[in-house]
């Protein structure tokens, strides 16, 4: 018998086939009794997770040992010692003796008392040594249930990924060519997994709370992200009603690739220039797919993750950007130093330890100036690779600014790199165009001052969304009040695009509200002429944009601009919208 579960359509879509079950959130150890004669195999079963954790360990020490050194593998080293230290693995196999209990809930009792220990250590360093306990523990016990998420390497079928949560560090280890949908309990449409998903057509649904139990004792699921909704071992009917509208879509999906070629302008002659956000190398033949004019933003810091737990060396970055540059040609590419910190925590850059309120921390360009050596390494890359094409093929885009300063301290370190390269006989050019992200209120409200000294402004909206009305845009609690069309983000943005004309600088939107078509048409009347977004908006937000004269999107903007709260403005938009998507015949 079918059963059905709701939640959020993120990545548009309709996926049919087998559930593959992975759960990050902490191992439930609950308390199950063993039988006298089974103890002695729990605990070899406990010793086998024990040593293939070790391996797995050992594999990550060596890379890093390749690629970074003898000094960074000492980290995995320590972590090895913790696995097989006989000071944790003994009275873990005394409580499951002495207990009969099992395994999962022995690791447990031992860990909660050697945390409480380390918790009590005066010195902050050693305190801080809980969290490679920890880490160590937890992949003990996934070890134990069989839930490496690296084994999903060696799949060789597709399936649908069912998971609790999928961080943007997991998500790009996975064989994503074999994702047929995601169904996540966890994240929203700005997550980063989700915007990796949007970006290859993968279909998605959020907050779907007990899909990983359900699609445990499931052999078939079939995921509507256009209704957000999930039916597990659906019936014969149900069947045939999904695959008939997946070949609708996909049908459709044919139809707009015919019009790539099309020109994007207004009834009334305005060219709109339609961009790629990527994160993957491999979005990059979806982006030229859909005939985009180049990349608006390419997220380096998945650079990081994809390489976790090595870090990428110059010439892992060179040869990146240089593939990006030679396929998007003559079409620019803007890369965006790493923004990593806020939740993309990576401890290969950031370390140990953690922070109260990491989306108001060490993140973007501050982290970027706190790790002078990461940073330098990365701009080296960039401008070796930039002097290899014409001037003005790659762009070099800065995170996170708050303040002017922060921009003419970046601009001084890539003179001083530039100087440095050309001492040692590289012809690195000048003029290389530098930019600045606007994703916080301060460089919104300075956006005139800030646009005199860039030469590109791109505005990120995920992050200008939450900072804007203080909400986290990861937390459930308050997904409600993550709003595009709250008046204040729409004035903020406003400003920044009359800036850019002001001074004459160009100003482009990379954010998910750039490839919501509910927004589309205000973006337009605002003034917006640079759009970048994943690959598989193009077509749609193309569609829109040839069904409106600026003319009638200026009275839009305008309008929208009179109502002084969110559900007014969407209200509005939704009547708007409505009219333009009969014209254009497009589900969204």
């Amino acid at each position: 018998m079918s059963r059905a579960l709701s939640g959020l359509g993120v990545s548009p879509g309709i996926a049919i086939g087998e559930p593959v079950v992975h759960e990050t959130r902490p191992i439930s150890t609950l308390r199950i009794t063993i039988p006298p004669e089974k103890v002695d195999a729990e605990i070899e079963r406990f010793r086998h997770a024990v040593a293939a954790t070790v391996d797995h360990i050992q594999e990550n020490r060596d890379r890093a040992s390749q690629q970074m050194g003898e000094e960074y593998a000492a980290i995995f080293e320590a972590h090895q010692l913790i696995a097989s230290d006989p000071s944790f693995t003994g009275p873990v196999e005394k409580v499951i003796r002495e207990q009969e209990v099992n395994a999962g809930w022995a690791i447990d009792q031992v860990l909660e008392k050697l945390i409480a220990k380390f918790e009590a250590l005066p010195d902050e360093y050693l305190a801080d040594r809980k969290l490679d306990v920890l880490d160590v523990a937890t992949q003990i016990l996934h070890a134990l249930q069989g839930l490496h998420l690296g084994q999903l390497e060696q799949l060789d079928r597709p399936v649908i990924l069912v998971a609790d949560d999928l961080p943007p560090s997991a998500a790009v280890q996975l064989p994503l060519d074999k994702m047929l949908g995601f169904a996540l309990e966890m994240g929203g449409p700005t997550s980063h997994t989700t915007i990796i998903a949007r970006s290859l057509g993968i279909p998605v649904i959020v907050g779907a709370r007990g899909s990983c139990e359900e699609a445990k004792r499931s052999r078939r699921i079939a995921l509507d992200a256009f209704e957000g909704k999930i039916v597990f071992d659906p019936n014969p009917a149900e069947l045939s009603e999904y695959k008939s509208r997946q070949r609708e879509y996909h049908e459709q999906q044919a139809t707009l690739l015919q019009m790539r070629h099309v020109p994007t302008v207004t009834r009334d002659g305005r060219s709109i220039q339609l961009l790629a956000n990527i994160d993957l190398s491999n979005e990059l033949g979806h982006a030229m797919d859909w005939n985009v004019a180049g990349v608006g933003l390419y997220r380096s810091e998945f650079l990081y993750m994809k390489m976790s737990p090595a870090l990428p060396t110059e010439k892992d970055h060179i040869e990146v950007y240089r593939e990006m540059v030679s396929k998007m040609a003559p079409h620019p590419v803007t890369i965006r130093t790493f923004d990593l910190g806020g939740r993309k925590l990576a401890r290969e850059i950031i370390g140990e330890g953690s922070e109260a309120n990491p989306v108001l921390g060490l993140r973007g360009i501050r982290l970027c100036f706190s790790k002078p050596d990461f940073f330098r390494a990365q701009l080296r890359a960039l401008l070796l690779t930039a002097g290899e094409f014409p001037v003005g093929r790659l762009k070099i885009m800065f995170p996170l600014i708050s303040g002017i300063e922060e921009v003419r301290v970046a601009r001084l370190l890539v003179r001083e790199i530039s100087a440095e390269l050309r001492a040692v006989g590289h012809e690195i050019p000048d003029g290389i165009p530098l930019g600045a992200m606007v994703e916080v209120p301060s460089s919104a409200i300075m956006a005139r001052e800030l646009a005199r000294e860039v030469d590109f402004i791109s505005i990120g909206t995920n992050d200008l969304i939450q900072y804007t009305l203080a909400v986290d845009r990861s937390n459930n609690l308050v997904a409600d009040l993550y709003r595009p069309t709250n008046p204040a983000v729409l004035r903020l943005i406003a400003e920044v695009i009359a800036a850019g004309e002001a001074e004459n600088t160009d100003v482009s939107m990379c954010g998910e509200m750039a490839a919501d078509p509910l927004m589309v048409p205000v973006l337009v009347g605002l003034g917006l002429r640079s759009f970048s977004m994943n690959p598989q908006a193009v077509p749609v937000v193309r569609a829109l944009i040839r069904q409106l004269s600026f003319r009638e999107a200026g009275q839009i903007a305008r309008q929208a601009a009179k109502f002084v709260t969110a559900r007014d403005v969407e209200e509005y938009l939704l009547e708007r919208l409505a009219f333009l998507l009969a014209k254009t015949k497009i589900q969204v």
